[in-house]
């Protein structure tokens, strides 16, 4: 008895010992275990807010989707009294998790459900395939993958059936969620370079997302929670008073931050304009003789705000065997290029804001061929039918200033420089600075910009000759269509905005024109330049694209690929309607066997004539709303979207895709609404119906 009161007591000073050692020494580390393991700190992940279009379509925005996962195997069987249920030898009895009664009685509009959503070669049949060949095992799957990236409301569908709730699984081994959040651009492809991605690192977002990721992202909240139970957290309150766990009391003095979902931006960019564009791009580069190095770009600019309402950039996708806008490749605000004679305009801008010198349109300059070095590469020549006598052979002649821009003359820009600049070269390029953007324009686009580099013509008369005719220099063509709205705007010069209002809480905020520059050149000079250029279009190098409804003003340009003969850039950039304008435009297609007149003009054109016909607000022009021109240019637009449509009533969309027929029935009035993808199979209201205007059209899509 003695030797067991003495372990006994020497047990209990033990523990008295613990009980100071933790009290007194180990307070600290003790109170940071419990803290561990008894409190969390939560995050409560934002929604990402939405990208608009200037019309109001939703061009990304941040939806759930699903991985539809099923649990085939058994569990045991209990009684009403939650007693296991046992066979006559003993052995717990398994059930199926469904049983085969609810199993045969839901499982065809499960299938059904899922057949809806199109996706190629599984209808509903082959989902029941799959089902009943899984289910028919001797050891089926716990975790039977049936779908991957299914909407949630079809997913919430299935999961609402009787008894699906405890077949469907919600939670991976590892604790993740089938349920993700996806960013997706409702119109696919269109416009996809500049809405741009988000990434979780910020470095690798491009476009609207990457610029405006603080404000599309917002901030996620972060809660102190402590355990309740294995597994489930409850928030922690963090107030004066009884009934605080230890938790409660570490995690008093630490801050919670609410969650604050992000906020919409509206773009600049119209879903009609930028569909016109995009199209006519594609076309011309197959038109034109395109290579998979080719490329193409088109600006539509609004000229008194800068906001640009379509850029399209289009590139050889090697996977679909098509031109399409690549992430990577952003043509318009990346890309540096020789601009070719759409550069006569800035040159000679600058020139008439030199004090020094007058410069009359009327005035006779040398043409058609000249050496000016004595060299070999001192020899510039005209190639137009103008300067060639019966044998085709060039002739020496002098035109006046007018004519030499109209037809583009290379001889008579660089006489003009070389008479007036050779011994100046540096102050003929400070005029050009003043009055066309060398720099990066900082963009409220995420995307690689690039100053424009340009060759010292004080130490080459070559490129002292290039640069007066577009080369010597590489800019981007969101430079240069700067360049050409400010002199649609009246000389005023406006930034490029992509973004036009960020919605946060209900409330719009409006984001401004920034002017970067009050004004490039006097009026008398605009209106010298705007008589030039239209003259361009009525009798010289852009006379293809004259139209009679309405004034346009612009220039040509076709720069050569030194490497490869017979191979250009061909642009076209100018505004419209030029009685009072209200578009700048720019068309950029590189790398085609064809000239700005062939290949960039044409494209000019059909985005001009579609805007034209959309806006009915052109009432100074030579176009009147509501005239009988202005109603065949919508019909020609209409024409193009639904083949062998009448006006005034409900078009056939059969066979289009989303996007065709959305423009088809939104160009006419109506609105539209869709189930599934592919291409469309059914329209509620028939073709040949006498429209309603503000009419909802619902679509059913399927891939063929």
């Amino acid at each position: 008895m003695t030797i067991v009161y003495i372990v006994l007591m020497v047990a209990g000073l033990f523990v008295i010992g613990g009980f100071v050692k933790i009290q007194l020494f180990e307070r600290k580390m003790w109170q940071d275990i419990a803290e561990k393991h008894e409190a969390e700190e939560i995050r409560d992940e934002a929604r990402r807010g939405n990208i608009y279009s200037s019309d109001g379509k939703i061009m990304a925005t941040t939806i759930p989707i699903c991985n539809l996962y099923v649990d085939l195997g058994s569990h045991t069987k209990y009684d009403k009294k939650g007693r296991v249920v046992k066979d006559s030898v003993g052995n717990p009895v398994k059930e199926k998790i469904l049983s085969d009664s609810l199993y045969n009685e839901t499982i065809d509009t499960v299938c059904s459900l899922l057949g809806e959503l199109g996706r190629l070669g599984r209808d509903a049949q082959y989902y029941r395939n799959r089902f009943d060949t899984e289910r028919a095992k001797e050891k089926p799957s716990r975790c039977f993958l049936i779908e991957r990236n299914i909407p949630y409301t079809t997913w919430d569908k299935i999961v609402r059936l009787e008894g699906w709730g405890r077949f469907v699984v919600k939670l991976m081994g590892d604790g993740s969620s089938v349920i993700r959040q996806s960013r997706e651009h409702i119109y696919g492809n269109l416009a996809e370079n500049c809405i741009g991605f988000g990434y979780n690192d910020h470095k690798m977002s491009t476009g609207l997302e990457g610029f405006y990721n603080s404000v599309l992202a917002g901030q996620d909240g972060l809660y102190e929670c402590r355990r309740l139970t294995r597994g489930v957290w409850i928030p922690v309150t963090a107030v004066d008073g009884e009934g605080q766990s230890a938790s409660d009391t570490l995690a008093r003095d630490k801050q919670k931050r609410e969650r604050v979902d992000g906020a919409d931006i509206v773009a600049t960019i119209d879903t009609r304009y930028q569909d016109i564009a995009e199209t006519a791009l594609r076309q011309a580069l197959h038109r034109s003789g395109g290579t998979s190095r080719s490329t193409g770009c088109a600006i539509l600019m609004e000229a008194s705000t800068g906001y640009v309402l379509a850029c399209s950039n289009l590139a050889w996708d090697s996977v679909y065997n098509e031109y399409r806008e690549m992430p990577d490749k952003n043509i318009a605000c990346s890309d540096l290029y020789n601009p070719g004679s759409t550069i006569k305009t800035v040159l000679l801008t600058a020139m008439m804001n030199d004090s020094t010198m007058t410069i009359d349109t009327s005035m006779r300059i040398r043409a058609c061929v000249k050496n000016f070095t004595g060299l070999k590469d001192g020899e510039i020549k005209d190639d137009h039918y103008l300067y060639k006598d019966a044998e085709r052979k060039i002739r020496k002649d002098t035109i006046t200033l007018k004519e030499a821009i109209t037809i583009s003359s290379n001889v008579a820009m660089c006489e003009l420089g070389w008479q007036n600049y050779y011994n100046r070269r540096g102050d003929l390029m400070k005029l050009m600075e003043r009055v066309f953007p060398y720099d990066v324009l900082h963009l409220d686009l995420k995307t690689g910009e690039y100053k424009p580099i340009v060759n010292d013509i004080t130490l080459s008369q070559r490129d002292f000759l290039g640069l007066c005719f577009g080369y010597s220099q590489s800019i981007s063509a969101m430079q240069l269509i700067t360049f050409y709205n400010a002199l649609a705007n009246g000389g005023k010069m406006m930034k490029p905005l992509f973004c036009r209002a960020i919605i946060r809480n209900g409330e719009r905020q409006e984001m401004k024109p920034v002017v970067m520059r009050e004004s490039i050149c006097s009026k008398k000079t605009l209106k010298t330049l705007n008589d030039l250029l239209v003259n361009v279009v009525e009798h010289g190098t852009g006379d293809n694209i004259k139209d009679n409804s309405y004034g346009i003003a612009g220039k040509t340009g076709t720069s050569v690929y030194l490497n490869s003969p017979g191979i250009f850039n061909a642009s076209f950039a100018g505004y419209f309607p030029a009685e009072n304008p209200k578009y700048t435009c720019l068309v950029v297609v590189k790398h085609v066997p064809a000239y700005g007149r062939s290949a960039a003009a044409p494209v000019f054109k059909k985005i001009s004539d579609c805007v034209v016909a959309l806006d009915n607000t052109l009432e100074n022009g030579k176009i009147e709303v509501g005239s009988q021109t202005g109603e065949k240019l919508m019909q020609v637009v209409s024409t193009k979207k639904v083949a062998g449509g009448e006006e005034g009533v409900v078009p056939d969309c059969h066979n289009m895709t989303i996007r065709e027929a959305i423009a088809a029935l939104e160009i006419r009035g109506l609105r539209a609404s869709f189930t599934g993808s592919g291409r469309v199979v059914r329209q509620e209201i028939q073709h040949g119906t006498k429209l309603k205007k503000g009419s909802r059209v619902q679509l059913t899509l399927k891939n063929n």
